[in-house]
């Protein structure tokens, strides 16, 4: 079972199960945990471009540098504070773990969910049989 504050990597079928995106392991925060209800925010590596005005894919984000006492990040990392993903009745392996550090620490973790939180964020459900399609070890 993951808990709060966890990061783990895995694939999600967002925006489609067959989009390039889903393709792509990230990085994804459980923010919260309410019985068998869990809620991720997803992480990137951060590029440049995404300071620009004209970057409009994410609107509300923190950027947070490679530190291995706040969190698992080995690079310049950006987590999106726009969307928050929601899982129920599924355990992810602990196996899917992030392995520099397990989780972010407390002040990190805060700060997600008050942005979270002040954002109005985008609940994006995920479903169960796509996200087993997609990671081999989920359950």
């Amino acid at each position: 079972m993951i808990d709060t504050r966890e990061v783990v990597n895995l694939l999600v079928p967002f925006p489609e199960i067959d989009s390039v995106l889903a393709q792509r392991r990230h990085m994804y925060i459980c923010i919260s945990k309410d019985g068998s209800t869990k809620k991720f925010s997803k992480c990137q590596s951060f590029k440049p471009y995404m300071l620009l005005p004209n970057y409009t894919d994410v609107k509300c984000s923190i950027i947070e540098n490679s530190n291995y006492e706040r969190n698992p990040f080995s690079r310049k990392t950006m987590i999106d504070c726009d969307k928050v993903f929601k899982t129920i009745n599924y355990s992810i392996s602990r196996d899917k773990l992030t392995t520099i550090r397990p989780d972010v620490c407390k002040d990190l973790h805060s700060k997600i969910v008050e942005n979270v939180a002040k954002q109005e964020s985008q609940l994006v459900p995920l479903l169960t049989p796509e996200l087993i399609a997609l990671n081999e070890r989920i359950v």
